[in-house]
């Protein structure tokens, strides 16, 4: 069904790794309308709890391919699947399952989008960051957006102007990583990550992870009352009477995403 992704499902887990490293993983049209087909069957899984970004290569991800966006013909569409004009960024963004980037490798340009909508970002020493955008003659306006939700105003027209060369410890210093971990270690710490996610209600977790997007979007209107709705109504889910149920009986809970 894919040919610019692999995808795997095991325990409640969809990995997405993207898989054009003769490019450098550079999305082209047909990679984002595959992303965005992964996601939504991830949306609309129940048994599908955290996705996790992967990439194959010595790059995660160059950015766009310019070459293949100005000229479509260069590529074989997938026909089976209808092409997008979200963003990147916004087809990231529209997941509601806890998100995880695992990097091995390094992060330039359009890739940012991808990994600075995940909840989650780890990354080994070794992984380096860069907007070149700038040296090009262009800015890359869609990474500030995705930028501002974990740095200041003034370290994202830092990272997006200053043509440098961030460190995994620098990205990890200004809030774009949340776990340095070494390279033999990144599987362990992938594992014990998803096992800590997996412990909470898969059900609560997207509930959240919807209602804290909607908090970022200025056409909704979020209160303490509608949050105060929002949890009354959760309550009345099989998770969370499952949850307490299981707290009572001092047991692990089973849940059942509903």
């Amino acid at each position: 069904m894919y040919s610019l992704i692999k995808t795997s499902s095991t325990d409640n887990v969809l990995t997405i790794t993207l898989n054009r490293p003769e490019k450098r993983n550079a999305f082209t049209p047909n990679m984002l309308a595959e992303i965005a087909d992964a996601i939504l069957i991830a949306n609309e899984d129940k048994d599908i709890w955290v996705v996790v970004f992967k990439a194959e290569g010595s790059v995660f991800c160059a950015g766009m391919d310019l070459r293949v966006f100005e000229n479509p013909d260069l590529e074989i569409q997938n026909k089976s699947l209808p092409l997008t004009e979200k963003s990147l960024g916004e087809i990231v963004a529209s997941l509601n399952k806890p998100s995880i980037a695992i990097l091995s490798a390094s992060v330039y340009a359009g890739g940012f989008l991808l990994v600075g909508e995940c909840n989650f970002v780890l990354a080994t020493p070794e992984v380096t960051f860069s907007l070149p955008e700038v040296k090009r003659g262009v800015f890359p306006f869609q990474v500030m957006q995705t930028l501002k939700k974990s740095m200041s105003q003034k370290k994202v027209m830092e990272w997006c102007i200053s043509n440098k060369v961030y460190t995994t410890e620098e990205a990890f210093k200004d809030g774009f990583v949340t776990q340095i971990v070494p390279r033999l270690e990144i599987d362990f710490a992938e594992k014990e990550l998803v096992d800590n996610i997996k412990m909470g209600s898969p059900f609560a977790i997207s509930k959240g992870i919807i209602i804290h997007r909607d908090m970022y979007d200025k056409t909704k209107e979020i209160s303490y009352s509608s949050l105060k709705n929002e949890l009354r109504n959760l309550k009345n889910s099989k998770d969370t009477k499952e949850g307490l149920l299981a707290f009572n009986e001092k047991r692990k809970p089973i849940w059942k995403n509903k």
